[in-house]
């Protein structure tokens, strides 16, 4: 195994020697934007996703905007720079690479998987997080369905809406792009991030598609919103 996996850390770029708790700001910032956020920031809600002053984070924004990691801008917020987002981008993958660990082979809940990774993404090199994904067999998603960053250098995987798929491919799952009734909808199915999915016909009442063994039609608002990758994969010749 050591063997297999030596390759798997060499090359990746230089970062900036960061500490927890600069890591803490930045991957705050970056999962805001994840879930949405456009534009800066504001502070107070990084201090309060932190759990720490106003007053404390302001400083600390500061710090990062001058060490070139974040911009600040003044009454509306933070944002990463190219450089702050790569550490954030590094941390994460660190972070949801154990979560996946931890869930898949420990045996441990999404939550709980992602709670023990929190502690670990901080203390794990760059060069042992490549050998973890290795190991793992590259995963895309997290036990909590939330896309594993790829390697920095490596642009992310091009997605497209399961709606474009024709019928007789298989793809998978990056994410559902829909919350609420719809979301349980399509979990209580076995369609959810990092599952594999075929389509079985496409029309324009929607698709038929086989997940988990079983098959289930989706109107056509929901196969426009689930995002897939890996269309090139035709089943059955």
């Amino acid at each position: 195994m050591p063997e297999e996996c030596d390759p798997a850390g060499k090359g990746l770029p230089e970062l900036p020697e960061t500490t927890e708790s600069e890591e803490m700001y930045l991957i705050t910032v970056a999962r805001a934007a994840e879930e949405g956020a456009s534009g800066p920031i504001p502070v107070a809600f990084v201090a309060g996703s932190l759990g720490v002053s106003v007053v404390s984070a302001n400083e600390k924004v500061h710090r990062l905007a001058g060490r070139g990691l974040v911009e600040y801008s003044p009454y509306k917020g933070v944002e990463l720079t190219s450089q702050g987002a790569d550490v954030a981008r590094r941390v994460l993958r660190t972070r949801r690479l154990w979560a996946t660990f931890l869930a898949s082979r420990l045996g441990y809940s999404p939550a709980e998987a992602d709670a023990l990774a929190c502690r670990l993404e901080h203390a794990t090199p760059p060069d042992a997080a490549e050998r973890l994904a290795v190991f793992l067999g590259g995963p895309r998603t997290g036990p909590q369905g939330l896309a594993i960053p790829p390697p920095i250098g490596e642009a992310a995987p091009a997605t497209l809406p399961l709606a474009e798929i024709p019928a007789g491919t298989e793809v998978e799952v990056v994410a559902l792009g829909v919350t609420g009734e719809p979301e349980r909808f399509l979990m209580a199915h076995s369609l959810r991030p990092g599952c594999r999915v075929t389509v079985l016909a496409a029309g324009p009442s929607g698709l038929l598609v086989e997940a988990g063994g079983r098959s289930v039609h989706l109107a056509p608002g929901l196969g426009a919103a689930i995002e897939v990758v890996g269309g090139g994969t035709r089943v059955g010749g």
